[in-house]
């Protein structure tokens, strides 16, 4: 996908034919989105696609509509964004037709209600999850439809625009959130559920992850293996072929960090730290803290002391 400096430079013609895989082409709204140029960010340039379409005649917008591909569609049919948005590149399960002859049925009756095509931002839901969704969609109003569904070509539009460029590096934090959960998972700290709660609260925080969302969406999609989607998330945060132990470290390191930003009463994070790593210092002073509670006050002194010394080398023996 060309920059947006590129984008900014091209002729109107060439605007057009480079975000034109974006939109699903439809020529009138392209040309008036180039003249909104030049774009200072990414945002900038889906605000204007947003303004653009809903400020565009109906015959424009609706022009915009159906140039997309109908939820559905022949695989053939359906360009190579659209084929894998709408869930082609999986294997469909052996009993799943009903499904598309549901989809067929309802856009049919959705097209000559409204004489334009439903259009729905899929984010990875599958193509079931769909079916009520158009059913409601057939009692709205025409001209709150036709918002709806140019609102979701730009979201689509962002979305393709985003896979076409990769996901931006994350942020370290945000890395270390992931690698976390994750962890805390590996070591059976929390349980499947736990876990795919963890991708919700990181995908509302605004982490941005193309493997976080697909993790996230496992029990949706009924995928059992969890394994190859941990793979893909590490690989994707540049932690490829996290283990075990490299887990345990990470949260022995967290827990004498907590003890240390004040968040963690020093015996608590001693005893979270030794039932991740081996440290007979820390184990040691655990057993002095509960056989002589009246020294509490010096030992966990020393068992800060003790954190501060595993933090700064970065390990936790």
């Amino acid at each position: 996908m060309e920059s947006l400096d590129d984008l900014n430079a091209l002729g109107v013609e060439g605007f057009a034919e480079a975000v034109a895989p974006l939109f699903e082409g439809a020529p009138q709204f392209l040309e008036r989105l180039a003249a909104s140029r030049p774009f200072g960010a990414e945002q900038d340039l889906f605000d204007a696609a947003r303004a653009t379409a809903r400020e565009m005649p109906e015959e424009a917008q609706l022009e915009l509509l159906d140039a997309h591909p109908r939820i559905g569609a022949d695989p053939a049919s359906v360009s190579p964004l659209s084929h894998g948005e709408q869930g082609y590149d999986n294997v469909p399960p052996a009993d799943d037709s009903w499904i598309g002859e549901e989809l067929a049925a309802l856009n049919d009756a959705y097209e000559s209600h409204f004489g334009f095509r439903f259009v729905i931002f899929v984010a990875g839901r599958p193509r079931a999850d769909l079916l009520p969704i158009l059913e409601r969609a057939l009692h709205a109003a025409r001209d709150e439809e036709i918002r709806r569904g140019l609102d979701d070509v730009i979201l689509i539009a962002a979305d393709r625009m985003e896979r076409l460029r990769g996901p931006r590096p994350l942020r370290e934090e945000l890395r270390e959130a992931i690698a976390l959960e994750v962890s805390r998972f590996m070591v059976g700290e929390v349980d499947r559920h736990g876990l795919i709660r963890a991708t919700h609260r990181l995908i509302e925080e605004g982490v941005e992850s193309p493997a976080l969302l697909a993790l996230s969406l496992a029990n949706q999609n009924e995928i059992v293996e969890l394994d190859p989607l941990l793979s893909r998330l590490m690989n994707e945060v540049g932690l490829a072929g996290w283990d075990g132990q490299q887990a345990r470290q990470l949260l022995a390191l967290h827990a004498a960090a907590s003890v240390l930003g004040g968040v963690t009463q020093p015996i608590d994070g001693a005893r979270r730290v030794v039932a991740f790593a081996d440290n007979v210092a820390l184990r040691d002073l655990i057993e002095r803290w509960e056989a002589a509670p009246d020294q509490a006050e010096a030992i966990d002194q020393l068992i800060t002391r003790e954190m501060s010394e595993m933090f700064a080398e970065g390990v936790a023996p």
